[in-house]
This record gives structure tokens, sequence and C-alpha cells, in this order.
């Protein structure tokens, strides 16, 4: 009975990151509806998720202020950026899967594999803003980069996200209130094994 109160019961744990991972969804949607501010929310999500996977303790919403604050100007022109790639690539898998012929799935499939390089880096970009205190080239070169020499765990966390919010649309609604957190823990955890070789210092 006396281990059901303690704070270090495995249930308690987690449900406090059940908690947090409610608490960042809310402010990551929050932060991003002016959607200039997407970037920011975004490296701001990593910033507390890394330290909530490296069992850190902190605040997680005063931590997340804090991290928005301090990559909003970096954050608009790689959130918009990021945005406008990830549109004109879904425009132009639309546009081309309307055409008849080899040249339609000629360009077609040269879209589709721009488009997996594209999620490929874009795992990794954020949390690498969230990071690393540099400019928007060194990103994203170190986001592709790393995605490639790291392929199957970049792979894995695209899957995992897939089926994250795949099981909250098609088989428990409720699990979608977590998805944005959930998914940032859980990259976060690799990320944070997957960095220990790298020496990136992530900042209080």
């Amino acid at each position: 009975m006396k281990n059901l109160f303690n704070v270090e019961n495995p249930v308690w744990v987690f449900m406090g990151k059940l908690v947090d991972m409610l608490l960042l969804s809310g402010l990551w949607v929050i932060c991003s509806l002016p959607v200039v501010t997407i970037g920011a929310s975004t490296a701001a999500l990593y910033y507390v998720t890394l330290k909530l996977a490296n069992n850190e303790e902190g605040y997680t919403v005063r931590s997340f202020f804090h991290a928005f604050k301090e990559n909003l100007i970096p954050g608009i022109p790689l959130g918009i950026g990021a945005l406008a790639v990830g549109i004109f690539l879904g425009c132009d898998i639309y546009m081309y899967s309307r055409l008849d012929g080899k040249m339609g799935i000629v360009l077609l499939w040269a879209v589709i594999v721009l488009l997996a390089v594209y999620l490929m880096a874009l795992v990794w970009l954020f949390p690498l803003m969230a990071r690393c205190k540099t400019d928007w080239k060194h990103l994203l070169v170190m986001a592709f980069v790393m995605s490639i020499k790291n392929f199957g765990w970049t792979l894995l966390m695209l899957v995992s996200a897939a089926c994250l919010f795949a099981l909250g649309l098609f088989v428990m609604a409720p699990l979608l209130v977590v998805a944005i957190g959930g998914t940032a823990y859980i990259h976060s955890k690799i990320l944070n094994m997957l960095w220990e070789g790298y020496h990136l210092g992530l900042e209080a």
C-alpha cells in the first residue's frame, strides 16, 4: 500500500509523463496557430521532450515557453520553409498522380523520392534546432547527413509517428490528444541515444 503513494511508482511516473505529453500537445497546437510560429513551437516541443526523455526534471510549461522565445526568430524562416516545401511536394504528387502515360509515372515516383528525403530530414531538423545553436544552413546539412547516416533509426521514427497517428485516427481517438507530444517523446528517446557520439549540448 505504501508503494502505491510513492512518486517513484511506475504507475505515477507513467501518469506524469502522460500529463506532460497532453500539455505539450496542447501547447504545440496553440503556439502553431499563427502558422509562422510552427518552427519555433516544434523546436520548443523537442527542447522539452529531449529533456524528459533524458529524465531531466523541470517545469514543462515554463521550459516550453523559454525555448519558444529562444527559437522564435530563427524558427520563422525554417518553419515556413519546411511547410512550403511539404505543401509543394504534396501538390506535385496530387497533380502527377492524375497524369496518364509513362511520364506521369516517372514524375510521380521522382516526387515521392523527394518527399521521402524531405520527411527524413524533417524528423531531425527541429530536434537539432532545439539542441544546437547554429545557423539554418548548418542545421539543414546536419539534418540531411544524420538522417542518411542513421537511415534505419530515421525510418523507425517515421513509422512510429505514422503508427501513433493511425491508431488515434482509426482505433483509439483519445490517443490523438497526446499524439504530438508522444511522437516527439519517442523520437527524443531515440535521438538522445544516437547523439551520445556527437557531443551535442542541450542548453538549459
